[in-house]
């Protein structure tokens, strides 16, 4: 099935007709010529007489600023005593060289300590300088450095990987604008600029290489955001007129393996639901996404996204299943989509436009978020079990975001049905040094070697669907879908 564009921005331009004009008096010729000049007078005297102080009347422009005159504060206004969920928002910290700066006039300010990433325990920087301590190559860039209205200072965890990056880091910043500084969809949003500060970070950024991480931040916040390392920036001057650090009482991340896993969800509690559901809603209005009308009694229509065979976890009898589930009597249509070729903006349309999906673990399944009320997604894994539940980074996704779409979840540990890729593993020199009965195992039921195998992974493994399993979790998923359910079949949940 073909899918068409979304909407795009209106494009068109009004043009005005030719018609005669009445000619201008000399008073209003006047006020023509000049109204720039009238603007700036105006500002002026409303600075200077009305006692707005020294507010720049245009922001996020370059101007001169007088360091010696800056004097940063903060107030925490989520802390319980614990950095790892305390929240503290900031005034007139300064941008410069890859650092955040707090200017202080007498006795050094009692920052309290800010935890900022949990899984790598990364906590908030911020050097502290007397306005004495201030160096002439900071005075210089004052003379042209920008004011950025507010912040949001936030850590990117593994930010090029697509779940990461967009349904977790473009989150957080929702979350953290939203929560604590009152940007949560409102005209005002242009005026927050996200600035990232992971350490140590790179110049990959999500514009040349996650575009849709980008797409969706520039849904939110249209204006400009900044990476501190980036070298593009370094030596111009940022003055952060508000800004918010911490992660907060929730935490819409990955939990973790383990005893990680166990101590995060003692750590944080569950997601703000107001801030979730003005996510998504932000970002389906942003898209201008129209929801079809399904039938919640069916017949269904089926979608099946699928993994391209090279990049592993792949269907191979995808043809072969979508037949099957087609001539089930309570479905109407099947389809097959591969996520790698469609533009970002493709991708949530076809998201947009399933009742029933069927796929298997990876990056695309943030794109749930996008799917319809009353909707059902079906999680069929091939995954290490003994690791973690091949469930959760779906379902704790679903939770946080407190999504409208319900859930069947099923895995196999049956070997008869993995398929290994032989030409990731025969030209390898390591391959060479395996014996008969390892290679025949490798290659036969996709056990890797004990010695290991670069590359060799259950997670790699391309795999047949047993349509036994789906076919019974298919008849629960077309249970009733006014009735929001998650049904784990496998025991791991």
């Amino acid at each position: 099935m073909s899918e068409s564009s979304l909407p795009l921005i209106d494009s068109k331009v009004q043009t005005e007709a030719s018609t005669s004009r009445p000619q201008r008096s000399p008073v209003e010729a006047f006020f023509a010529a000049n109204a720039w000049k009238l603007a700036v007078l105006l500002a002026l005297f409303l600075t200077g007489c009305l006692g707005l102080g020294v507010k720049h009347w245009i922001d996020d422009k370059e101007t001169t600023i007088d360091l010696s005159k800056v004097a940063s504060s903060h107030q925490c206004p989520y802390d319980d005593g614990d950095p790892q969920r305390r929240v503290c928002v900031f005034n007139n910290l300064v941008m410069f060289q890859g650092r955040l700066s707090y200017l202080y006039t007498d006795l050094r300010p009692d920052i309290p300590d800010i935890i900022v990433n949990f899984h790598h325990d990364f906590h908030f920087e911020v050097t502290q300088l007397h306005i004495s301590e201030i160096s002439p190559e900071m005075h210089a860039a004052a003379a042209q450095a920008e004011v950025i209205t507010a912040a949001t200072l936030t850590w990117r965890q593994w930010h090029l990987n697509y779940y990461h990056g967009l349904g977790e880091s473009v989150f957080e910043v929702h979350s953290l604008a939203c929560k604590w500084l009152g940007y949560c969809g409102a005209a005002n949003s242009t005026d927050l600029a996200p600035i990232f500060i992971e350490r140590p970070g790179d110049q990959a950024s999500w514009a040349q290489f996650l575009p849709a991480a980008e797409s969706a931040l520039k849904c939110l916040f249209p204006g400009p955001n900044h990476f501190i390392g980036d070298d593009r920036i370094r030596d111009k001057m940022f003055l952060l007129k508000t800004s918010a650090a911490g992660i907060g009482p929730y935490n819409r991340k990955w939990r973790g393996f383990f005893d990680q896993g166990e101590e995060f969800k003692h750590v944080y509690a569950a997601v703000d639901k107001r801030v979730s559901v003005a996510y998504r809603d932000r970002l389906i209005k942003c898209y201008g996404l129209d929801y079809e009308n399904f039938n919640p009694e069916g017949p269904y229509k089926v979608t099946i996204v699928n993994r391209q065979y090279h990049k592993g976890r792949h269907m191979v009898n995808s043809l072969e299943i979508a037949q099957k589930i087609e001539e089930m009597p309570e479905v109407q249509s099947t389809r097959i989509v591969y996520m790698e070729p469609l533009p970002f903006k493709e991708q949530i349309k076809v998201y947009a436009s399933s009742q029933v999906l069927l796929m298997t673990h990876g990056a695309a399944l943030v794109n749930i978020m996008f799917m319809p009320k009353d909707s059902v997604v079906v999680l069929y894994n091939w995954i290490k079990r003994e690791t973690l539940s091949p469930h959760t980074w779906v379902t704790d996704y679903m939770n946080d975001l407190a999504l409208p779409v319900n859930f069947v979840g099923l895995s196999t540990e049956d070997r008869r049905f993995i398929y290994p890729q032989k030409e990731r593993y025969i030209f390898q020199p390591e391959y060479e040094r395996l014996n008969a009965q390892e290679r025949a195992t490798l290659l036969e039921t996709g056990i890797c070697p004990p010695g290991g195998l670069p590359g060799c992974d259950d997670m790699v493994m391309n795999f047949a669907v047993d349509w036994n399993l789906l076919h019974g979790a298919l008849h629960i998923a077309f249970g009733d879908m006014h009735q929001k359910h998650s049904h784990i079949l496998d025991g791991t949940g």
